[in-house]
């Protein structure tokens, strides 16, 4: 029985130490890749893989707590890069000099107990927030000698158990107020031989901090390191030599040399706007915004003159308030409003305001113009502008009547070319022009004025073949000679005779059954309705008659309107013509 159970004991003990051997060569195969050595380090389970080419992190055994990939172009860590080979027991990382230009906010995601990362070394220029988030036992971060510019607010997640960073020989510019708030456990900082020239007290207000490294930064000694410099050189948590590069009145002087009074900052100045428009009469107020340290003097200047010994009537008054950036690179210090009130604005106040800023640091001006309207700038007694405007109206109008005296020169001259004068004729030329008065049937009735045509022909003889029975009438033109008096204005006739008056002669005129009309002072002609010749003819008075166009008849008092259908023309009554105007 004895036996059985020491045969037993040894049996499991063999296959307990196979086991154990197993899993030991397992890890230290490093998975069998060849360029990593796998081994006992400190206690704690090493994978050493520098400068084995690698492209990303291997996948190497789960127990492996310490990883180190120095000199491999790894260029870029991917999200959760080393949760996903199952390395999650990671305690600490080294990736110095792996090439790397970015990292995924989440690349260290699951590594819950690393402890301590080295990005030493690399081409980063960005970090990005909450970069370590997860990360809660982390105690060391390196991240010397990167191009890094700037450190953003809330850089860092709560790492409760960080006591070192090191972040010298960056190119840091600027470090957020905020950047560091969530280390609360941060013992040493080490900021060295980057391009910082000023720090604000509240970045490194930390509780537990004790070693702060700054040297080899080109440090502006003036108003916004005055804060910082005095209480890093009370706390001692220092021990280095700190110099100033700037202003040049202070380049190569100790720290601990430069009085903080003599740390000053030029002032600034900003106007409330550039040009105030005012009204004459009314109250106006401008001002500038004015921010120094120490309290700048602050003046205001009327076309170059202190407005305490100008003429002008003003108030001045200033106002506290608060810097109106969250600028990083401006300090508390004394900020205010400079304001100017003129209560009763004249034209004198019309000018260059400018509001001068003095302290032993420099000078600062802004300027402000003041401009008034022009209508309510003028002097005279006199409504304003009304003289102007009486100028400007009778310039117009002489300008129009120059033109239309113009035009009508230009109109007569052109009318008098192409219009023949009134003349008068003499008796042979009368006889030249004689007309007969043909009756015509074939022109359209809706066409005339009357319901019978008259043409005017050079023709005296008739043409039986009409139907029409009217012996010939002739007509004499005459013009307006200086013997006769200018016709009756109903006698006007237009272009291309000019005024022109119609006398009628008939043959047979001792006969007054046939013409009774012509007979008894005024001149007929035959007129005859829709169907050209009617049995028993109808007569009117002639009255003007247009003869060069057919145009139409004016019948006078005493025609017969008996059997006469109503024309489309409208008829026009007239008195009888003069009987000076009648040759019979």
């Amino acid at each position: 029985m004895s036996m059985r159970v020491a045969w037993a004991r040894w049996y499991w003990i063999v296959i307990l130490t196979t086991c154990a051997a197993r899993t030991a060569s397992d890890w230290l195969d490093c998975a069998q890749i060849a360029t990593c050595r796998c081994k006992w380090s400190s206690g704690k389970k090493t994978a050493s893989c520098a400068s084995s080419d690698l492209r990303r992190p291997p996948a190497l055994s789960s127990d492996i707590q310490v990883l180190d990939l120095h000199d491999n172009p790894l260029r870029n860590l991917p999200q959760e890069v080393f949760a996903s080979i199952g390395l999650l027991n990671l305690q600490r990382l080294n990736l110095r000099a792996t090439n790397l230009r970015s990292i995924h906010a989440d690349a260290f995601l699951e590594l819950r107990i690393l402890i301590e990362v080295d990005l030493g070394d690399n081409d980063l220029s960005h970090l990005p927030r909450d970069i370590f988030r997860g990360n809660e036992r982390l105690r060391l971060v390196v991240l010397s000698n990167n191009p890094l510019t700037t450190l953003i607010a809330d850089q860092f997640p709560p790492l409760p158990h960080l006591r070192m960073l090191l972040l010298d020989g960056c190119r840091l510019r600027s470090i957020h107020t905020n950047a560091l708030r969530n280390l609360k456990s941060l013992e040493t900082i080490d900021l060295r031989r980057n391009q910082l020239t000023f720090l604000r007290l509240v970045t490194f207000s930390l509780p537990a901090l004790k070693t702060v490294s700054l040297s080899g930064n080109p440090w502006r000694c003036d108003c916004r390191l005055r804060e910082f410099k005095d209480w890093f050189l009370d706390s001692k948590l220092g021990t280095e030599e700190l110099l100033c590069v700037e202003p040049s009145t202070q380049a190569g002087n100790k720290w601990r040399h430069v009085p903080s009074e003599s740390m000053a900052c030029p002032p600034e100045i900003k106007s409330s706007t550039l040009i105030v428009r005012a009204e004459v009469g009314l109250p106006t107020t401008f001002g500038c915004w004015v921010h120094g340290v120490p309290k700048p003097q602050v003046t205001w200047l009327f076309d170059g003159i202190d407005v305490h010994n100008s003429t002008v009537d003003c108030d001045m008054e200033e106002a506290d308030t608060s810097v109106e950036d969250d600028s990083e690179d401006r300090v508390p210090g004394s900020v205010r409003w400079v304001n100017v009130t003129l209560l009763n604005v004249t034209s004198s106040a019309a000018g260059e305001w400018t509001c001068v800023a003095k302290s032993i640091a420099g000078e600062a001006r802004a300027i402000i113009s003041l401009v008034l309207p022009r209508s309510q700038t003028a002097t005279a007694r006199t409504a304003p502008g009304i003289p102007h405007l009486l100028g400007v109206v009778f310039g117009a109008l002489g300008i129009l009547a120059t033109l239309g005296f113009i035009a009508a020169v230009a109109c007569w001259h052109l009318r008098r070319r192409s219009v023949p004068p009134s003349r008068s004729f003499t008796d042979q030329e009368k006889r030249l022009i004689d007309a007969s008065v043909v009756v015509s049937c074939d022109r359209s009735i809706g066409d005339m004025a009357s319901p019978c045509d008259f043409e005017l022909t050079e023709r005296i003889s008739e043409d039986p073949s009409r139907g029409c029975g009217f012996e010939p009438v002739h007509i004499t033109i005459e013009g307006t000679p200086g013997a006769y008096p200018p016709p009756p204005a109903e006698f006007a006739v237009p272009v291309p005779y000019g005024n022109i008056f119609i006398s009628v002669q008939v043959a047979g005129r001792g006969d007054p059954g046939k013409y009774p009309d012509l007979l008894s002072g005024g001149a007929t002609l035959p007129r005859r309705n829709r169907t050209c010749c009617a049995a028993t003819p109808a007569y009117d008075n002639m009255g003007p008659r247009v003869t060069a166009t057919g145009s139409s008849t004016w019948s006078l008092p005493g025609a017969s309107t008996e059997n006469l259908e109503v024309s489309e023309t409208p008829v026009l009554t007239l008195p009888p013509p003069p009987p000076e105007f009648v040759s019979l």
